[in-house]
């Protein structure tokens, strides 16, 4: 299998080098994950088995061919890289993502797209609400920089169907998002007892790479 584990293990994710950072996606987790890295707790890539890798190693495989297929388009920028910060009583704390595609229109605007790999034949509504709220962030992280259009675009491809989408979503305003994410930030904090498996159908810890005393 040495090959086959190979292709697992590859991993191009970047993560910020500040002290005290979260990623946008970890902002919209359980709050005992987020209290984790906000507090600095070891991680070991071991805990999760390769088996499990197969869903993200796919959603790799979509970035990188998107990568690829969108490099010589005209008005586009890929994986960018950005970080903000905020304060919250007192902590200054960073905040970090990475925009799949931004698309410069003809009027001066830009329109955030991120790719989304997944199952079924549409994405549900529960994740379209999830993708809002993860580009959303994405325009807090840009909005020195860049004009971002209300409208963003989740563009999902189905692992398991032929069927793929492009679904517009409304972002969130600037000054929500600022109060989102310090809100989150001061709850997850606070959060000392495990929330990874409230209301999910499967157990989270399989995919968690924290060394963590509650692992189920």
């Amino acid at each position: 299998m040495r090959w086959i584990n190979k292709l697992y293990l590859y991993d191009t994710y970047r993560a910020s080098d500040k002290p005290n950072n979260i990623s946008a996606t970890g902002l919209l987790g359980p709050l005992y994950q987020a209290n984790l890295k906000l507090t600095g707790a070891p991680k070991n890539e071991d805990l999760i088995e390769l088996k499990f890798k197969r869903s993200s190693m796919i959603g790799t495989a979509v970035h990188e061919r998107a990568e690829k297929a969108f490099n010589d388009e005209s008005g586009v920028e890929q994986e960018l890289f950005m970080e903000r910060s905020v304060e919250v009583d007192g902590t200054t704390y960073w905040i970090s993502g990475t925009c799949d595609l931004l698309q410069r229109e003809d009027d001066g605007t830009t329109t955030i797209c991120d790719w989304k790999t997944g199952y079924g034949k549409d994405r549900k509504s529960a994740a379209l609400d999830k993708d809002a709220m993860q580009m959303s962030i994405y325009r807090w992280l840009l909005q020195d920089d860049f004009n971002i259009n209300d409208t963003a675009y989740s563009l999902f491809i189905s692992q398991s169907n032929n069927e793929q989408h492009e679904y517009p979503v409304e972002l969130f305003d600037l000054d929500y998002i600022q109060e989102f994410i310090e809100t989150k930030i001061w709850a997850a904090l606070q959060q000392e007892l495990p929330d990874c498996n409230d209301s999910v159908k499967y157990n989270s810890c399989t995919y968690c790479t924290f060394e963590c005393s509650h692992r189920q």
